[in-house]
């Protein structure tokens, strides 16, 4: 048996430790994006809408963003013609709040949004960044197009370890509206 000097009996504790820690800490987490189906069954309502502005607040000690939306369309589901959105994170005077993921929007700034309720009854959006398609007019296509929040980035496939890219970038807004109306078992007039 080894007989440890006590001024290095933390250190190889420390060290013990980290050893039985090792093999949890290699694993790795990989988050599989939701489908487009997926995100419709997920979402409570979906709307065609515009931000018109956004403040933030403390709310049982954490700092959140509340972006009022006026709707466009309702896709799927009804809302009020205006709604607030509750997004995690924000900044309050001189302490901010910042939290990966988590999408903002300014005023005037038009989307579609994949909404569910909280567990407190306010509205935010279904798996934050995959639930956000920005919308932007093309000129040279003549028509508006959407891009998902999460289409800069890439997806990892476990089976055949390649980084793929599975979410939607530079639809017309009328391809997404009738891919989630066929979701959701309607259709587009």
């Amino acid at each position: 048996m080894m007989k440890l000097v006590s001024g290095h009996i933390i250190p190889f504790i420390c060290l013990s430790a980290f050893g039985l820690l090792l093999p949890s800490l290699a694993q790795s987490t990989t988050l599989a994006q939701l489908s487009l189906a997926q995100l419709v069954n997920s979402a409570q309502t979906v709307v065609h809408a515009r931000a018109l502005g956004s403040s933030c607040v403390w709310r049982n000690g954490e700092i959140w963003t509340v972006t009022t939306f006026r709707i466009l369309e309702n896709w799927k589901g009804s809302s009020a013609p205006e709604v607030k959105v509750w997004m995690i994170g924000g900044q309050i005077n001189r302490i901010m709040s910042y939290v990966p993921g988590a999408p903002r929007f300014r005023p005037g700034e038009e989307v579609v949004l994949f909404l569910e309720p909280t567990h407190t009854g306010d509205l935010s959006i279904t798996a934050w960044g995959e639930g956000t398609f920005r919308v932007r007019f093309d000129a040279r296509a003549g028509e508006p197009r959407v891009t998902q929040d999460t289409a800069i980035l890439p997806e990892f496939d476990a089976t055949g370890y390649v980084f793929q890219h599975s979410e939607i970038k530079n639809w017309p807004l009328r391809v997404l509206k009738l891919r989630v109306k066929e979701a959701e078992g309607g259709y587009v007039q």
